[in-house]
């Protein structure tokens, strides 16, 4: 039996407190990457709180050290493999139906893609707030807007007054975004300005923004064809595929049952199966269950659930079977925006639990326990929301570790 099952932490944590009052070097009872916390800190606290404190603090890492999208590969990755996997089903269909370059072409003119360089200011506000909260966010877009209709220049107010993180040193400018990566009201609002126009207040799931359009540019065909090939396909029928459609090559067996399972100890480069083109290591394994809703993946973890385990071992073969396909068309605009979505998300809820670029380890520390502490309910709401969404990669992403224990998974 698991000993992180047996006795309640509490115990273990006020005997460590007591070795540690008559002079004994107590074990940290909660140890984050290079971050710890003592049991004097976390009295009263089971291993639940212990742990998502844990998250709480790996996920304010990620944040200091402007490391979210690194945080966030197996999912970046996975949504290039699902999308690489998308085309070449679609493909397939035109190449049936003998769809040729001439008809993609053609549907492409009548709906160029377009390329915009934005930049905006953002007052964050979530719709659940409060009117009164909602209208002085609002109110303070207004008022930046006033300054630049009245002449102050856009990057200044911009550095000044918005709130996402990073606004100040880029003057509000963005990575030039394709619809797709940015929210639908935000990129609406884009596309209806010309060049150096400026929009009125826009509302988002973020806050209050306003925007200056920088740029307007069209994507090559060549660049735009993997879209356009899928659009042409789905008016001929095609239904969306995932990668757990992808078929199991016959020779997907792993070289042991223990392949199927976490294994703290074993090496990311640790070959489990490979077959034609295609090879599944224990860090694709990981990286996949990281995948898992976070109660899946706490199954996962466990131990103990074979069905589980074979489950995501023949989802990781799927993900190298496609991965080892050769992309016709790059896949970097997937990934860019793949990498935006998650940056967002990951930006909201660092303004919501009191986490910044640059903080200190011990800013880190001090900020995850008010984190967890916090009772206001948009701290609550991205607490579950993180631990939900991403709590498999956080631990995937920086060791989360309690004391006196061997957890299985370790690093899966």
């Amino acid at each position: 039996m698991n000993a992180h099952f047996k006795v309640p932490r509490i115990i273990g944590l006020c005997a460590a407190a007591m070795l540690a009052g008559c002079g004994a070097d107590a074990p940290p009872a909660l140890e984050v990457g290079d971050l710890a916390y003592e049991s004097s800190e976390v009295l009263g606290l089971t291993d639940d709180r212990l742990l998502l404190l844990g998250e709480l603090a790996a996920f304010g890492t990620a944040v200091a050290d402007s490391s979210l999208a690194d945080l966030g590969r197996p999912w970046i990755d996975g949504q290039a493999r699902a999308q690489l996997w998308r085309r070449t089903r679609a493909q397939q269909v035109l190449d049936s139906a003998g769809v040729g370059e001439e008809v993609l072409r053609a549907r492409y003119r009548t709906e160029p893609e377009l390329e915009l360089t934005v930049r905006h200011l953002l007052v964050f506000s979530a719709r659940y707030e409060t009117d009164r909260t909602r209208a002085a966010a609002r109110g303070k877009a207004e008022a930046a807007l006033a300054r630049i209709q009245a002449g102050e220049p856009f990057a200044r107010v911009a550095a000044e007054v918005s709130e996402e993180p990073g606004a100040e040193s880029r003057e509000g400018l963005l990575t030039p975004g394709r619809e797709g990566a940015w929210v639908s009201e935000f990129w609406a609002a884009a596309t209806a300005l010309a060049p150096d126009e400026i929009s009125p207040v826009v509302e988002t799931q973020y806050g209050f923004h306003v925007l200056r359009l920088e740029a307007r540019d069209t994507v090559a065909f060549e660049e735009a064809r993997p879209r356009i090939a899928l659009e042409v396909a789905e008016l001929m029928g095609f239904r969306d595929f995932s990668v757990d459609d992808v078929p199991l090559p016959a020779d997907a067996a792993p070289g042991s049952s223990a392949a199927y399972g976490p294994d703290p100890g074993a090496a990311d480069d640790a070959v489990l199966a490979e077959g034609t083109g295609w090879r599944v290591d224990r860090g694709l394994l990981r990286d996949v269950a990281a995948l898992l809703r976070y109660s899946d993946w706490q199954r996962y973890r466990a131990g103990g659930d074979p069905d589980l385990h074979r489950e995501v071992f023949e989802r990781a073969v799927r993900h190298a079977v496609v991965g080892a396909m050769d992309a016709a068309a790059s896949l970097d605009p997937v990934r860019a925006a793949s990498e935006r979505e998650w940056i967002d998300r990951g930006e909201t809820w660092a303004l919501q639990l009191g986490f910044a670029p640059g903080m200190s380890r011990e800013g880190i520390r001090t900020a995850a326990l008010r984190a967890l502490s916090n009772s206001g309910q948009n701290a609550s709401i991205a607490r579950d929301e993180l631990r939900t969404e991403w709590g498999g990669a956080l631990h995937r992403w920086l060791p989360i570790r309690l004391p006196g224990e061997t957890r299985p998974g370790d690093g899966a």
